[in-house]
């Protein structure tokens, strides 16, 4: 397999998996504030953070909301990241299935259309869902008929890496941002915001199913990180990458070989030796802004490792302007 097409497997799933995290954010910040009273500064900023947008005003929703979905400039809009994703499909159609391209190619020709921008004036939360499911149905087309071999371990490797980085994100910015104050905690607007940071992360019924709200601030945390089956916590993610970068060189996982397997093993196992009260008595946003800046170096070390051979050869996988850079940079 040739590097630029692996390349662009990895971007192209990234890509799909930030729209769709970019969908489900902006919906959970808009049903938070229909419910509740939250000060003007933790509205709407707190989600361009998360997106690594820091010269944007976070007071106006709508120029947030529509910033983060329609504006072409923006590298994390959710236009911006269904087009890459469609332009990286479409430089490789021999490699994914045609029902891959088609159902892609579809929903980005929707997204151009006035039916789309008709949906995001009428019911703001019925688009984003669509958004949402666009993932999903390529995801579920992807398992299904494509074959399981390199290419598909690099769209793996794409879509837990991005899932590994958005989850610590969001956790972390959140957190961090809507921590309330003494007088708030285990009031109904503290426990709104835990539930929108699960929410936020896909996690609210899954957690609950395993859980309850008693002592969020440890137990959600704890959830979001370390939670071993559910799909879109941390451990989880990164656990998916390591066996992604072991099936694509054939070493076995106690055997890793190069820098990108390296230092997953090195992750997973501090990952595995860190326990969530250790996490908090540190410094939850510090530790968290560690592993998000430990995900960007294992992120440089696959593009060395897969991508710099054919690095001359026709257009890259991803347009690295300053706001694509910026949005894999540690959260500050």
């Amino acid at each position: 397999m040739i590097s630029r097409v692996a390349e662009h497997c990895f971007w192209m799933s990234r890509y799909l998996e930030r729209a769709e995290n970019t969908a489900r954010i902006l919906e959970v910040n808009q049903t938070l504030l229909l419910d509740f009273d939250v000060p003007t500064e933790q509205q709407w900023k707190p989600l361009l953070i998360i997106s690594g947008i820091h010269d944007l005003p976070g007071d106006d929703a709508e120029a947030v909301q529509h910033y983060m979905t329609w504006e072409e400039k923006n590298a994390s809009s959710i236009v911006s990241s269904l087009a890459s994703a469609r332009e990286n499909a479409r430089v490789m159609r021999e490699v994914i299935s045609a029902d891959m391209w088609e159902r892609l190619n579809y929903y980005h020709l929707w997204l151009s259309s006035p039916a789309a921008q008709n949906l995001y004036n009428r019911d703001r939360a019925e688009f984003y869902n669509q958004i949402k499911r666009i993932n999903q149905l390529f995801h579920g087309l992807t398992d299904g008929t494509m074959s399981h071999g390199e290419p598909w371990e690099f769209i793996q490797l794409g879509k837990f890496l991005e899932r590994a980085s958005l989850t610590a994100r969001i956790l972390d910015v959140k957190y961090h941002i809507l921590l309330p104050t003494p007088q708030h905690l285990g009031t109904p607007v503290d426990n709104a915001h835990w539930m929108a940071i699960l929410n936020s992360c896909s996690a609210y019924e899954p957690y609950h199913k395993q859980r309850s709200l008693a002592e969020p601030e440890t137990s959600v945390p704890d959830f979001l990180i370390y939670d071993p089956h559910f799909p879109r916590s941390v451990r989880h993610c990164l656990i998916e990458c390591q066996e992604a970068a072991h099936a694509i060189s054939g070493r076995q996982l106690s055997r890793p070989g190069n820098d990108v397997e390296h230092q997953l093993q090195d992750l997973v196992g501090w990952l595995y030796l860190v326990q969530i009260e250790d996490f908090i008595r540190a410094g939850l946003h510090e530790g968290l802004t560690s592993v998000v800046d430990r995900i960007h170096d294992i992120g440089d070390a696959i593009h060395r490792t897969y991508f710099e051979v054919d690095k001359h050869m026709a257009m890259p996988a991803r347009q690295m302007s300053e706001q694509t850079a910026a949005i894999e940079q540690p959260v500050s």
